[in-house]
């Protein structure tokens, strides 16, 4: 009896042990695939080139770039939804975070593949990396589909449609800017923005990008340093996938051996252009020609119609910008140093921004750096470390000096808003210059 229940049991072992090797077997046969080949089509460039040519075009972005990354979603039965990145490496694409895993046999297909710089992947969501702003970059959906042998994935964009348009900023190389805009829909969001500001940083070739949809009657200002380089108001919205260029370039005046013709030509191509922004890099010490040559191409200018912006300069010479009568406004966000009559009969002033002043020359009834102006019509902006300034003789002309230890907002002077003996419409000291 002990023996046949013996045999009973080895029985039930051997089918136990048959039984675990048959499963074992069929799921050797039937595991994920996750060394997956990504295969990936051209960069879906803009077209129509002409709309972003300022000075001569540029296509933008035409090509993949290492570093540019794709974020994929797989679906299946077995395993699930799953995400992940894979970035390019300049040949091929390489799997960096997360995992495209399925079974043989086991039906999956992607119904996700976006190129979004700046997004990731959390929890199974889009989300912003930290640092990154919607709107600065590119949220494009491709297609893509697993090879039928089951080795790879093939991603297009050529069918991909974008829902946006991109602004193209012409400016300065490699020089930060600050962009505000109302009623904006940035690429990625939902979302109309009525108040959004962006800090960008232009490329070796000048630009900055955005991406989205600018509403009628958005409107655009680019500053430089809270130098005002252009304002634009759009007339309609905007068109998806369409490129659009504002121009905020600047010339420069610094090249060695430029002459005053040059000069002189250089600033009237600006003003021929229609422009009434006219931005402007000089030197540091900048001298009384140089402003006269400015002068000069501006003479045909309607009277208080040109926003003059003077980048680098840190002194202005005396009599510097006198009789410039087409001056709606005019912007020196690094000036420290005023010569006396700088501004004198300039009779249109609206808005004078000015650096961190630490001497100014002129008396007030003589030789004054603002008689002739309107000072009561124009509103002064100065630096947030501005600080009062002390009227006394120095070097043989009189002289107003910053006052080492009294900040000028908090002066008697900034609230009756007088400053230098004058007084103005309104003064401001809200920003700092970097």
């Amino acid at each position: 009896m002990k023996k046949i229940f013996q045999y009973i049991m080895l029985a039930v072992v051997t089918i136990v042990m048959a039984s675990c090797t048959s499963d074992i077997e069929e799921t050797t046969a039937t595991t994920g695939k996750n060394n997956v080949q990504l295969v990936v089509g051209e960069f879906p460039a803009f077209g129509d080139s002409q709309t972003r040519a300022i000075g001569t075009p540029d296509e933008g972005k035409t090509s993949w770039a290492v570093g540019d990354e794709l974020l994929l979603e797989i679906d299946n039965t077995f395993y699930g939804k799953q995400y992940a990145t894979f970035t390019y490496n300049g040949k091929s694409w390489e799997l960096t975070s997360g995992e495209l895993v399925y079974r043989e046999g086991d039906p999956a297909y992607i119904p996700h593949v976006y190129y979004a710089p700046n997004y990731k992947w959390e929890a199974g969501k889009l989300v912003l990396k930290e640092g990154k702003v919607a709107g600065t970059d590119e949220y494009i959906e491709g297609t893509a589909q697993i090879t039928p042998n089951g080795e790879a994935i093939t991603v297009k964009f050529s069918e991909a449609t974008r829902n946006y348009s991109r602004l193209r900023i012409a400016t300065m190389p490699n020089k930060p800017i600050t962009v505000t805009i109302d009623r904006y829909t940035p690429a990625g969001s939902s979302d109309m923005k009525w108040d959004q500001k962006y800090a960008l940083t232009s490329d070796e070739k000048g630009n900055a990008y955005l991406y989205g949809t600018f509403e009628n009657n958005s409107e655009v200002t680019v500053k430089y340093r809270e130098a005002a380089l252009t304002t634009h108001t759009f007339s309609q919205a905007t068109e998806s996938a369409k490129s659009y260029a504002l121009d905020a370039t600047v010339v420069s005046l610094t090249d060695e051996g430029i002459t005053y013709d040059q000069i002189v030509e250089d600033v009237k191509k600006e003003l021929d252009a229609g422009k009434t922004y006219i931005n402007i890099i000089l030197a540091p010490d900048v001298d009384k020609e140089t402003l006269e040559a400015i002068l000069i191409g501006l003479q045909d200018a309607r009277y208080w119609s040109i926003n003059l912006t003077l980048i680098g300069c840190k002194k202005i010479p005396s009599g510097g910008f006198m009789h410039f009568d087409m001056l709606k406004s005019i912007v020196l966000p690094d000036v420290t140093e005023i010569g006396e009559n700088a501004f004198s009969d300039c009779s249109g002033l609206q808005k004078v921004v000015l650096g961190n002043l630490t001497k100014v020359y002129g008396n007030v009834r003589n030789n004054g750096i603002f008689d002739g102006c309107e000072t009561r019509s124009i509103d002064l902006v100065l630096s947030k470390d501005q600080k009062a300034m002390n009227d006394g003789e120095a070097e043989g002309r009189y002289c107003w000096t910053a006052d080492i230890i009294t900040d000028y907002d908090l002066s008697v002077e900034h609230v009756s808003k007088k400053f230098l003996g004058y007084e103005f419409k309104s003064i401001t000291c809200r920003y700092k210059f970097e």
